[in-house]
Formats: C-alpha cells, sequence, structure tokens
C-alpha cells in the first residue's frame, strides 16, 4: 500500500473531493493522522459540509499532538495554517462571527500572519462590521503578494462607510496588481456607480462577465446591469463575493 501524501489528498480536492475517502483508504496512513484528518476536513467544505468541517479544523488547530509514531509536537505555523482553513470553513457556512475566533487563535499561533489578517477582515465585513475590519487592515504592512486583496478589502469597508473617493483609489491600486480580477472589477463597478459613473459602471460589470461568465461574479455583475438598465438611481449593494477557496488553502496565499 503506497504511503498516504498530504500534497496528492489536496491534488485530489481540485478533481473530485469525493475520492477523498477512497485515497485515504488506499494508502498507509500510520504516523499521517493529523494530515488526514486535516485533508478529510477540506473535502467536507467542498461537499457542502462546512459547519462540520470547520469545527473539526478548530479542533485540529487547538490539538497541538501529532501521532502515536511521531515525537515532536505540532508546529505553531502548521496549526496557524489550519486556522485559517477553519476560517474558511466558517465563512462558507456563513458563520463570520466564528471565522473572526479561528483567525484569532491563528494570530495568537502566527501574528505576523497577512492570511490570517485578512480572513478575519473578511468576517468583519461579513459581519457589516466595516470599521473593525479597517482597523485590521490598517495593521498589515504592504506585502507584494497579498497586496491586491488587502486594497480590495479596504475598498468594501471604507463604501460601506460612505467613503467612496476612498474606496475608489483602494481599488484602483488593487486593479493596478491585478487588472483582470473580476471580484475587483465588480467592486468598481458599484463605487463608479455610486460616484455617478453610469457608463465605468456599466463597463466594469461587463468585463467581468466577459472575463469569467460562469463565476459567481458575472451572475452579481448581471442583476447588477439589470438594476442599472431598469432604474440608473438605484444603488446596487456591496457583494460578497468570497469563495472558500479550500482546495489549496493550506499552501496558496489567497485569503
Amino acid at each position: 500500500m503506497p504511503p498516504f501524501s498530504f500534497s496528492e489528498c489536496l491534488a485530489l480536492l481540485d478533481e473530485d473531493p469525493s475520492g477523498v475517502e477512497d485515497y485515504v483508504a488506499s494508502h498507509a496512513t500510520a504516523g499521517d493522522e493529523r494530515a488526514v484528518r486535516h485533508c478529510s476536513a477540506l473535502s467536507n467544505v467542498l461537499l457542502g459540509n462546512a459547519p462540520l468541517a470547520a469545527e473539526e479544523l478548530d479542533r485540529l488547530a487547538r490539538d497541538r499532538r501529532r501521532g502515536p509514531q511521531e515525537t515532536e509536537d505540532s508546529s505553531p505555523e502548521e496549526r496557524a495554517d489550519v486556522a485559517a482553513d477553519a476560517a474558511r470553513a466558517w465563512l462558507a457556512a456563513d458563520q463570520p462571527g466564528k471565522a473572526v475566533a479561528s483567525s484569532d487563535y491563528g494570530l495568537e499561533l502566527e501574528p505576523e500572519s497577512v492570511v490570517l489578517h485578512l480572513l478575519k477582515a473578511r468576517a468583519f465585513l461579513r459581519l457589516k462590521e466595516p470599521e473593525q475590519a479597517l482597523g485590521v487592515l490598517s495593521a498589515l504592512g504592504n506585502d507584494p503578494i497579498l497586496s491586491s486583496e488587502t486594497h480590495r478589502l479596504r475598498a468594501s469597508a471604507e463604501l460601506a462607510l460612505n467613503q467612496p473617493e476612498q474606496a475608489n483609489r483602494d481599488v484602483a491600486l488593487s486593479l493596478a496588481a491585478d487588472p483582470d480580477d473580476p471580484a475587483a472589477l465588480l467592486d468598481r463597478g458599484i463605487i463608479r456607480q455610486r460616484l455617478n459613473d453610469l457608463a465605468g459602471a456599466q463597463a466594469d460589470w461587463q468585463r467581468v462577465i466577459d472575463l469569467a461568465p460562469d463565476s459567481h461574479e458575472a451572475d452579481l455583475a448581471r442583476q447588477d446591469l439589470d438594476v442599472l438598465a431598469a432604474d440608473p438611481d438605484a444603488l446596487p449593494p456591496s457583494h460578497e463575493t468570497v469563495s472558500s477557496g479550500m482546495a489549496t488553502a493550506s499552501h496558496a496565499a489567497t485569503p
């Protein structure tokens, strides 16, 4: 029986999350109990069992023990990664308050984690607490990898605080780093409508549809275009476009 590989299990999540149980059963898992629990929980998120998975990930993040054949405890960095996955799972389960708690625990283990700060800010935005989200984001430096997401979340918070000019500046910085990001383009369309740039808003939402026609962002862009066509003075809401991002959650630089 071949040995269990966490990286192979993660790769399977992208292809067939329902096949994780069979993968585990057909591989020797001695000494890899934590990795098995971790990958199985991630598969549960993708299969629609996010609350159950989030609880398991929280337990795993707080349990420093490895398997009986290993002598060292799990590292704080590894457990912080699991806490980030727990926060993602709580967001997928639409329980942002618990996502904040998971993020806070992860930050106790790894205080400088940009990913955990961004997850916490996302959760505060879902809780409709934009001031708290901005407070979390203000603590971040200019991380070159995640600066686009930082500015996009800042723009969402500023828009919720009725600060469209500031939001416009931040979303411009986000798009400067990633010009074809559908989520940022969707947000800029909303900001532009708030600033009475209806043609710009329409162009951004159409661009989202062109870039990713089958995405959640494209569905929201179509809704906004319909609202714009029916009543140009009606303001669309700020949209939640968070995806669970679980398949490569612990190894990708995305929240």
